[in-house]
């Protein structure tokens, strides 16, 4: 019995890990076109079907996004007459992820650079960006499509110029060969993008084969009638956060949606699943929760974009939340990233708010260079306003106590000229005028050099042309100067919030450059809530 248990374990997981049980089949048909498989092409395919199946969890992902997008890209590749295969162009080029940027600059789900994309209608301005528009995206690929294949009349040939471009393809010695062709053959020397798309054609078909669509599979639910409006009065209707909804629909670039067009927004339908599924408190359910109705994807224009590399996260926070942004100044300046394991330049791009162009040229590199663990990469970034008026602030402070101690320096000079001037006179004050005392009654006190004072048990001798100063006995004891007293300061201070280098200075009558000298590292980074600093 347990031989039998263990055989029958054995069989099931042999089964399910689904790729290795794919071959490569002899033809493979691309719409009216049938692709013979030369066997020399055949080891190539199964090293991609192998690559493809080797993760278990990026195959249930990948499923779960064809499912939910391929109904709204079907209608509009048979509309325009293009071969249903070609949906996985999509899956081959993004992985169906609308934030997709390449190394060459190219965006969104068909993965268009600026120029093509404007060449095939879509719209990219300050305000939207139709590349991340699933279908307007994959309207704009039909135009590319239906443009390329009138001239070379072969599907395969046009799948081809997609990468290569219409005025390369036609050099090849593919274009005469494969014109008007409606069977073609492919082996190892083919461009690989063409064997690459007939893997995943094969491969990704054979997955959805066994996994089919179930009635509660996800589906997007959409919603109209938004031109002019702000995301947050968007968010507030449709009882979704304006997180998510910024999240989903990135394709608008700003907080609210343009008027020049009647755009439609969507959401995944399991993420009210997963909402009302949550156990959350009674006093954060969202009341009235209601049901968007999802329209023929024939009868309408899809607008839609999302970062899949999270599709359908549990949101635990279920109020509409604002987001509010940085104030950003005009004035900018040029920081430094230290390179991380899964860095990448797109990502730093992103991060950043730059493009890839411009991280190229301010770091002079190419844009297929190989990045290494801990190389810097420059990036410039605009000064937040709070960041610039503290800045200010302090450079304010600084100013000033430097002028309170030149005031002080002024001063103590003015002092010091006065004492070491010529005889003074001191009178009483029942006397106005000063009178001598006779030398068998007086003292005499001479001014004598400061490491005199120092050093008092020195002898030192005095000038011929010594100031004397001529007191009574009875004036000598009201003269006599007492010693002052030495105030000890604290060996350290901690900071509180609020305070500044200027403020702890005055507190305890030090300078604020003498702070920053037993304290070197405030020059780099600045004072810090509970940081604690020396005083002397």
């Amino acid at each position: 019995m347990q031989k039998n248990f263990n055989f029958l374990f054995l069989f099931l997981a042999l089964n399910i890990s689904g790729y290795s049980a794919i071959s490569v089949p002899d033809t493979i048909q691309i719409g009216a076109i049938k692709v013979a498989i030369h066997e020399s092409a055949k080891p190539i395919l199964e090293k991609e079907f192998k690559m493809l199946g080797s993760n278990k969890r990026y195959v249930a992902s990948m499923l779960e996004k064809m499912k939910l997008y391929f109904p709204v890209i079907e209608p509009v590749l048979n509309e325009g007459c293009i071969p249903n295969e070609f949906k996985y162009l999509c899956v081959q080029e993004s992985a169906l992820n609308g934030n997709a940027i390449s190394t060459s600059n190219a965006v969104g789900f068909w993965q268009f650079k600026y120029d093509t994309a404007k060449d095939v209608g879509l719209k990219v301005n300050s305000d939207v960006d139709e590349r991340r528009h699933i279908i307007e995206a994959t309207k704009g690929a039909v135009n590319y499509f239906n443009r390329n294949n009138n001239v070379l009349n072969n599907w395969v040939s046009t799948l081809l110029s997609y990468r290569l471009g219409l005025g390369s393809v036609k050099k090849m010695s593919i274009f005469p060969e494969w014109n008007g062709k409606s069977e073609i053959q492919v082996d190892s020397s083919t461009d690989w993008y063409v064997l690459r798309f007939l893997a995943y054609k094969n491969f990704w078909e054979d997955q959805f084969a066994q996994n089919p669509t179930y009635a509660n599979s996800p589906s997007l639910l959409t919603y109209s009638q938004i031109q002019g409006k702000n995301l947050l009065e968007i968010s507030d209707e449709l009882k979704i956060s304006y997180d998510d909804l910024k999240k989903f629909n990135p394709w608008i670039l700003k907080d609210y949606v343009p008027s020049d067009k009647n755009y439609i927004i969507y959401h995944p339908s399991n993420l009210n699943y997963y909402l009302d599924s949550e156990v959350v408190p009674e006093e954060q359910k969202i009341p009235e929760k209601r049901p968007i109705p999802v329209e023929d994807p024939k009868t309408f224009v899809l607008t839609a974009s999302v970062d899949t590399t999270q599709l359908f996260p549990v949101n635990k926070n279920l109020l509409p939340k604002k987001k509010h942004k940085e104030i950003l100044s005009k004035e900018v300046e040029t920081k430094i990233h230290t390179i991380v394991p899964g860095d990448n330049l797109t990502s730093i791009a992103q991060k950043y708010g730059m493009t890839l162009s411009e991280i190229y040229s301010l770091n002079h590199i190419e844009p297929n260079s190989i990045l290494s663990i801990g190389q810097p990469i420059k990036y410039v970034r605009k000064i937040p306003m709070v960041e610039l008026i503290s800045k200010k602030m302090d450079e304010k402070s600084l100013y000033t106590k430097n002028n309170e101690l030149k005031q002080e320096e002024t001063k103590e000079e003015k002092y010091e000229e006065e004492q070491i001037e010529g005889p003074r006179k001191i009178t009483t004050k029942e006397e106005k005028e000063s009178f001598l005392i006779e030398p068998a009654e007086s003292r005499i006190i001479s001014v004598i050099p400061e490491r005199a004072e120092k050093e008092p048990w020195k002898e030192s001798k005095l000038p011929e042309k010594e100031s004397k100063i001529v007191l009574s006995s009875s004036e000598f004891k009201k003269e006599t100067i007492e010693p002052k007293r030495e105030i000890t300061l604290p060996k350290e201070h901690t900071v509180l919030d609020g305070e500044t280098l200027y403020g702890i200075s005055k507190k305890y009558g030090i300078s604020v450059n003498d702070i920053l000298k037993l304290n070197k590292e405030l020059l780099k980074n600045g004072l810090k809530s509970g940081q604690i600093i020396k005083i002397k």
